[in-house]
């Protein structure tokens, strides 16, 4: 699996944290680290980052790479 760090500015709440976890979790993936403070994602996936963008993207949230 490939190792993504995202930053996702508005997850700001458990309900955001769940459908994150559901976004990712519908590639075949899953998160393992995700801090509602710093908006930082770390999520693991057999996927291109464009793909887990646009699964972020389609459940309500801008996401982009955190380099």
């Amino acid at each position: 699996m490939k190792k993504f760090t995202l930053l996702i500015p508005d997850m700001m709440c458990g309900h955001c944290e769940k459908r994150i976890r559901e976004a990712v979790a519908s590639l075949g993936g899953n998160v393992t680290s995700l801090d509602l403070e710093t908006k930082i994602v770390v999520a693991e996936a057999d996927v291109s980052e464009e793909e887990l963008i646009n699964a972020i993207d389609d459940a309500g949230y801008d996401a982009q790479i955190k380099s």
